[in-house]
């Protein structure tokens, strides 16, 4: 079994930005309110990219087998 660990990093660091930027009191400044809308959407770009490698790679493990299963039964129709 192939351990990945890059992951749990970016979900680790999507959501410690998502945090940074709640943080941040833009009150009365653009560009602290620029910086938390920049901040936040790069946190729920990373949470959604470590969400479709999660999903793809639990995908691509069923696709291996079902080659296997087409390929018996392709030879079988040759016979």
């Amino acid at each position: 079994m192939k351990l990945n660990i890059k992951t749990p990093v970016l979900v680790t660091v999507s959501i410690v930005l998502i945090i940074v930027s709640s943080m941040l009191r833009p009150e009365g400044s653009t560009l602290l309110g620029a910086l938390q809308t920049l901040l936040l959407g790069l946190g729920i770009l990373g949470c959604l990219m470590a969400f479709l490698r999660f999903a793809k790679s639990g995908n691509s493990k069923g696709k291996d087998i079902n080659k296997g299963k087409s390929k018996s039964k392709g030879n079988s129709k040759g016979k």
